[in-house]
């Protein structure tokens, strides 16, 4: 096996771990990616003795380890939208009592940095690290209404080439984005996760570039339209003071396009 098929197949077995199932076997992992047992044992033991995994004994399940919570430390205190982000959450969350997350653009998709959980029973479930496409999500559409308002190019993050889209009507999407752009915020319900309803307002820095995208979300049967048009005024208020925290400026809009 080469280095490079050995990096590979290293990572694809940490990114099997999420929040959800935070601890697997060898053989769920095995089975999952198609390797051999005595393989992932193999590159399971060589991430043991570096800390990158830990090992319990009595289950024989595996789980992530402390050094990649102290890497993950390190590449979160970089990520000033976070920090900035979290006391307004905090009061959003209370307004709402929905979830509240924050995104930030990676390629084609977004990458959720920080979340507050609903504290009530039945809720929607994020966690740090999750990536989804901009498309189908209200982050991601509120992440793409900026670009599309200033004019800068996005059709091919969302699978648009020069021969039109690959999948849905780019006039429905850029109708989206429009809208979103005139009233701050993006929607959706029941796209990406059937039974989850969200709303998305950018975070734009000093320039009007969309940095992060704060989320509120809830089950589409409670988060429903009316409660979605209530909590958005709440949502535009946290993102523009998310904004002035990083240094932005209040002038710099969302809604209306004023950049």
């Amino acid at each position: 096996m080469t280095t490079h098929q050995s990096l590979q197949r290293a990572n694809a077995i940490l990114r099997q771990f999420t929040e959800m199932e935070p601890a697997l076997t060898v053989s769920e992992i095995s089975r999952r990616l198609g390797i051999h047992k005595s393989t992932v044992s193999r590159i399971l033991k060589t991430l043991l003795e570096d800390g990158m995994v830990w090992h319990n004994r009595e289950t024989g399940r595996y789980s992530l380890g402390m050094t990649l919570v102290e890497m993950a430390g390190v590449a979160l205190g970089q990520i000033d939208v976070r920090a900035a982000a979290m006391p307004h959450m905090e009061h959003l969350a209370s307004e709402t009592n929905e979830t509240i997350s924050v995104a930030v653009p990676r390629g084609e998709e977004a990458l959720t940095v920080a979340h507050i959980p609903s504290t009530q029973p039945i809720r929607h479930v994020v966690w740090i690290g999750r990536r989804f496409p901009l498309r189908s999500t209200a982050a991601g559409k509120a992440l793409l209404a900026v670009m599309n308002a200033r004019g800068q190019p996005w059709q091919e993050l969302v699978g648009i080439g020069p021969e039109g889209p690959s999948d849905g009507s780019v006039e429905d999407l850029e109708a989206e984005l429009r809208l979103a752009t005139n009233r701050g915020y993006a929607d959706e319900s029941n796209e990406f996760e059937v039974g989850t309803a969200a709303i998305a307002a950018p975070i734009l820095d000093h320039t009007g570039a969309a940095v992060g995208a704060l989320s509120v979300s809830g089950p589409s049967t409670r988060f429903d339209p009316k409660a979605r048009g209530i909590a958005a005024a709440s949502l535009i208020e946290a993102a523009r003071s998310v904004a002035v925290a990083l240094g932005g400026h209040r002038l710099n809009d969302f809604a209306g396009s004023h950049f």
